[in-house]
């Protein structure tokens, strides 16, 4: 295996892998409702996973975890209001992170697990609502030690056909879905934008209409090994049309994601 590429299975041995990451409130759970329902109309037979739910081990106990290290923060939070995270990836201790570390070496051996099982192989394509890169936007830090690991990471981790990333404004975000302080949603999402130097095959959607973002998104499986299978006819031509206008305006694949709208 090249050491400077992740962990790809032959793509005649799986189904057709796509991941979605971004932002807490970026529109991840829209673009996968449609996205979901406009191949199956196509015939595919389409499995959802959660990365969270069905890949992370231990999940609840590590929410569990996270949360008592929050009730015993001293940072006053009365001026963002209350929350209630799901797994308080935004506390920043360093016992947590060590333990974050070890978390997600075995989160990626049960996702090797998971794609060879037989819920997996016996479908056309598997969504996943986050995916390893998530926990690498998590980690947050220029260190040498944590972008080394964040590459062996990688390296272990299956590669998606197509991996992307959401880009979305912080404050709309969060008054879509307040679950973390805004500040960590400002940090999270430069996070997000850096992962193409560690994932250069991840496809970053800029922040758009959902209809446009959409578009793009049926744009990059046509062009996909999906593209056979995907009707050349009505609502697709139709979405694909609308991709190919939008790559030439605002919710164009970003060039340098490191540039901060």
């Amino acid at each position: 295996m090249d050491p400077d590429k992740g962990y790809a299975p032959t793509t005649d041995s799986r189904p057709f892998l796509i991941s979605f990451s971004g932002i807490d409130g970026a529109g991840k759970s829209t673009q996968i409702e449609y996205l979901s329902a406009f191949l199956k109309e196509q015939g595919l037979r389409v499995l959802r996973l959660s990365f969270w739910d069905d890949v992370a081990v231990w999940s609840k106990m590590r929410a569990g975890v996270g949360g008592r290290a929050l009730e015993s923060s001293q940072v006053d939070r009365t001026a963002e209001g209350s929350f209630s995270p799901r797994n308080n990836k935004h506390i920043r201790k360093w016992y947590l992170s060590a333990a974050r570390a070890g978390f997600y070496m075995l989160d990626v051996t049960r996702l090797h697990r998971l794609l060879a099982g037989e819920q997996v192989s016996n479908s056309d394509v598997v969504i996943f609502d986050r995916y390893i890169y998530d926990q690498i936007a998590n980690i947050d830090s220029p260190s040498f030690t944590t972008r080394g690991y964040s590459k062996m990471l990688l390296k272990q981790t299956p590669v998606p056909d197509l991996a992307f990333v959401l880009d979305a404004s912080p404050d709309a975000a969060f008054a879509r879905k307040p679950e973390y302080p805004l500040e960590f949603m400002h940090r999270n999402r430069r996070t997000f934008l850096q992962l193409q130097e560690f994932v250069p095959q991840l496809i970053v959607i800029s922040d758009a209409r959902p209809e446009d973002v959409r578009s793009e998104i049926v744009f990059h499986i046509r062009r996909s090994r999906l593209a056979e299978r995907v009707s050349t006819e009505g609502k697709a031509d139709d979405l694909a049309d609308g991709a190919v206008v939008q790559q030439q305006s605002c919710c164009s694949v970003r060039n340098d994601p490191t540039a901060i709208v």
